[in-house]
């Protein structure tokens, strides 16, 4: 009896060698998620998230706005940003060629908002003219504020202590502070693969932050001192690539410059209603990783390449010792895969409920296997396209 058990557990040289590949992708995959994945959420319990100046800091803020015809996300998300609990800041929203009824409303607002301000960039069909690029610099020469805070017209803050939450985070020597955006939750199949995926980028972007490796953020929602932007002459080194605001972000952060702002009131919930705004958000990124000074691409695309793997031997074996019944060869496949699952959902749980990314109980298979191919996508779809202007 003994001997037929044990007889179970004998490898020829090609299976020796794809468990023995498939156990060291699986121990990458944990390297992953419990160096970086679980970080930012093991940051907010063990670390005082305000560890910056004192309350008593409150230099003025100017939050900046580029729009282009949105006036219905202005109509729905500009009070929230105006009626912040902040005792010096203002709003600058740089009208960027919009022909529907925004500078109408803008107009109508400022009656009753002294503190709101906006500017209108004329359009132009000169392609060699970035326009966005031209609306972020116009906001930040009308800025009187210190510190520049960036959002988007289609975001809204979850709290009205959101700015004052974001300054917590500077300090004497941190002069940048990445804040965290969620996508608003939408019952179809594009928003919550958007909603996985924005999720775990964010977890990959903070925790490197965290770990003092800073190299991307989110112009969703992000804080920096004002002279940062003027002393890297704003987009003068980028001005040819499209994806300059990554780039931009990249090229101001430091090792000790930078900070994260984890606390629940600094988050923004960015409304997801189409593809086209993942899809643009996604090709945003994929234009710029290119030109990132720091690994942290690689880094992250071995993760993906890693998964990729794991997931197609996973396959494999599973079919191999089906046809060849090798039950021993099925139940360690099927014990790491359902180990590896486990571990998934107890990290991610935990920290999709607390960056409220919604819950993927069911669904995390499916889009933990997808999101390397759809990444892949954009990036080869993308490629040689970063040198083209907005």
């Amino acid at each position: 009896m003994v001997e037929q058990v044990l007889s179970y557990f004998t490898f020829d040289i090609i299976e020796l060698i794809g468990i023995l590949l498939f156990s060291l992708l699986f121990f990458i995959q944990l390297f992953y998620y419990f160096n970086y994945y679980r970080k930012p959420y093991d940051y907010v319990k063990k670390l005082d998230q305000y560890e910056g100046l004192s309350d008593n800091f409150k230099p003025k803020v100017s939050v900046i706005i580029v729009s282009e015809n949105e006036v219905d996300s202005l109509t729905e998300n500009l009070s929230a940003i105006l009626s912040q609990d902040y005792p010096d800041f203002e709003v600058i929203v740089v009208n960027n060629g919009s022909t529907d009824e925004s500078d109408v409303l803008l107009t109508s607002m400022e009656l009753n908002h002294p503190n709101l301000y906006h500017t209108y960039l004329p359009y132009s069909n000169d392609k060699k003219l970035s326009r966005y690029k031209l609306a972020l610099t116009l906001g930040a020469k009308a800025a009187k504020g210190d510190i520049l805070l960036f959002t988007q017209p289609y975001c809204r803050p979850v709290s009205n202590k959101w700015i004052n939450s974001m300054v917590r985070g500077f300090s004497e020597n941190k002069e940048v502070v990445l804040g965290y955006s969620f996508f608003q939750k939408k019952n179809c199949f594009y928003n919550r693969m958007a909603r996985f995926d924005n999720h775990i980028f964010s977890m990959q972007y903070l925790s490197r932050a965290i770990k003092g490796s800073p190299y991307v953020g989110v112009f969703r929602n992000i804080a920096f001192r004002r002279h940062l932007f003027f002393d890297n002459k704003g987009f003068a080194s980028n001005l040819h690539l499209e994806a300059a605001e990554e780039i931009l972000i990249n090229e101001i952060m430091t090792k000790v410059n930078t900070s994260v702002a984890l606390s629940q009131d600094s988050f923004i919930e960015t409304k997801m209603q189409e593809f086209s705004l993942w899809k643009q958000i996604k090709r945003s990124y994929s234009l710029s990783k290119t030109y990132l000074r720091n690994k942290a691409p690689v880094i992250f695309g071995i993760e993906f390449f890693s998964r990729s793997i794991f997931y197609l031997l996973f396959i494999t074996l599973i079919v191999y010792s089906s046809v060849f019944r090798h039950w021993a060869l099925l139940g360690i496949t099927i014990f790491l895969f359902l180990l590896r699952l486990c571990i998934q959902y107890t990290i991610l749980t935990k920290s999709t409920r607390y960056f409220n990314s919604g819950k993927f109980i069911f669904s995390l298979p499916l889009f933990d296997f997808l999101e390397p191919y759809y990444n892949i996508r954009f990036k080869t779809r993308y490629r040689g396209l970063t040198k083209v202007m907005k």
